[in-house]
């Protein structure tokens, strides 16, 4: 009997040990909460309200009628370019083309579309936006006016104006100066209907203070929910030579939203060679390629925005001059203007499945800063001012390799989001964390779980992954 006791707690013995052991061995660290802080940020309940991040297509549909290699354009108000827009992952158009004053059926066509597709749509409507200085609509006369569209579930808002000027920032637009616009932005700010504007980037680090004045007057002249600007920094090839430019930008557009309690949306280039002067001329290759676009797409991700737009969601006829054949519809756009799909429609629809992985926690965090962990790329950050000193935040450590990390606080947790800064070349890396700690990691639109204090992620070009710890 006395045997039968000893090797009984012997037994329990072992099995408290194994316990024990395990215990520790599952075991995760903890860190000091961060409070949780208010995030600027907006969407539309039409698409699924404030977690959903807004993925936008600019210029839809329009009505042109032209022929090309004998052949009439597709028609654009039609279910299947509806569907072809909502299988890429866009959820909302801006930019349609078409006039509600002056056109009525074909955004009423638009409109009952998108809401058969889950796609959100912002009127064009001349008798709003082509009303300005004296002749500014009042509040009643606007209410008379927009109650035509605005009440459809649809409807996101109005589109008001691209790339607005003023007498020092691109003064020779003076048909399109801000000053303008601010009694009509007012009346419908009144109204709470959101109004679209898209602002010029910023040309060149020299024009800094210039760019801030001309951003600040904008915004304390028209009232916006969101700040939108667009930067296309492939010109010419894939190369990362204007990626001083792209960080540039994001820096002081955030920088300009913050200080407005607003967020910001940023704008991805879909191929190259725009031809606003409509010349013809032979395409000089396609670009950005799926890493570069991918890298457009993550970095803006990383650096806070609460939005992304994709441009030209269909491409303008014009934009497909060419000079040895009539046409070249494969040169820019998510959509030819044939009404191909072109590279750039299966590189979003990719990276759009990730943006949906992602959107509820990024809609919900606040950017704290950017670690750059490879020496030569941190000159694309010289006039940064988000990037963190060093290789660590909270309980990450260090990361080898070549990284952007965009660090949020969400709701009280730590988030990173982790992008491959080599746009052309795939990469392992390694993030070290102070302690075993758990934490859910997104990659190609699928989350794990981990325990760990040390993380290996194999990155494509330009990917982007998100980790948020527990």
């Amino acid at each position: 009997m006395r045997m039968f006791k000893r090797t009984l707690s012997l037994v329990l013995c072992c099995i408290l040990l194994i316990s024990t052991y395990c215990s520790c061995g599952n075991s995760s660290a903890k860190i000091e909460p961060l409070k949780v802080e208010k995030v600027d940020t907006y969407s539309f309940d039409f698409i699924g309200g404030k977690d959903v991040m807004p993925i936008v297509g600019y210029h839809g549909p329009q009505t042109y009628q032209y022929s090309a290699k004998g052949q009439t354009i597709p028609d654009y108000f039609s279910d299947e370019f509806m569907k072809m827009v909502a299988d890429s992952g866009v959820n909302v158009i801006v930019a349609t083309g078409v006039d509600y004053t002056t056109k009525t059926k074909y955004v009423k066509r638009l409109l009952e579309l998108g809401n058969k597709y889950g796609v959100g749509i912002f009127v064009h409507d001349t008798a709003v936006n082509a009303s300005l200085d004296d002749e500014t609509l009042s509040v009643s006369e606007l209410d008379q006016q927009i109650n035509q569209y605005v009440s459809n579930p649809a409807c996101c808002g109005l589109y008001i104006i691209d790339e607005p000027a003023n007498k020092e920032y691109y003064p020779e637009y003076e048909y399109k100066y801000i000053s303008r616009y601010g009694k009509l932005m007012k009346n419908l700010s009144d109204l709470n209907v959101f109004t679209y504007c898209n602002m010029f980037p910023a040309t060149s680090t020299s024009v800094a203070d210039k760019y801030r004045r001309y951003l600040n007057e904008f915004l304390d002249t028209c009232p916006v929910k969101v700040l939108s600007y667009d930067k296309y920094p492939f010109v010419s090839d894939n190369s990362l030579k204007y990626a001083d430019e792209w960080i540039f930008n994001l820096s002081e557009i955030r920088k300009a939203a913050e200080a407005h309690n607003i967020p910001f949306w940023s704008f991805i280039q879909a191929g190259s060679q725009w031809n606003d002067a409509q010349a013809h001329f032979d395409t000089q290759g396609y670009f950005p390629e799926e890493g570069s676009f991918d890298w457009l797409v993550n970095t803006s991700l990383a650096f806070g925005a609460k939005g992304i737009q994709y441009f030209p969601l269909l491409q303008p006829y014009w934009f497909a001059y060419s000079s040895t054949e009539p046409y070249d519809f494969e040169r820019n756009g998510l959509i030819g203007a044939w009404g191909n799909k072109n590279r750039w429609y299966y590189y979003a629809q990719e990276i759009n499945k990730q943006i949906r992985a992602v959107d509820q926690v990024l809609m919900n965090s606040k950017n704290k800063g950017i670690i750059v962990t490879d020496d030569k790329s941190k000159e694309h950050f010289a006039n940064c001012e988000y990037m963190l000193k060093g290789n660590k935040w909270r309980e990450l450590e260090s990361a080898s390799g070549n990284l952007m990390i965009g660090c949020f606080n969400y709701q009280g947790h730590s988030a990173f989001y982790v992008v491959n800064y080599d746009n052309e070349s795939a990469q392992k890396t390694t993030l070290k964390f102070s302690g075993k700690y758990k934490m859910e990691v997104t990659q190609g639109a699928k989350t794990k779980s981990f325990n760990t204090d040390e993380l290996e992620l194999t990155l494509c070009a330009g990917e982007g992954v998100l980790i948020v710890m527990k």
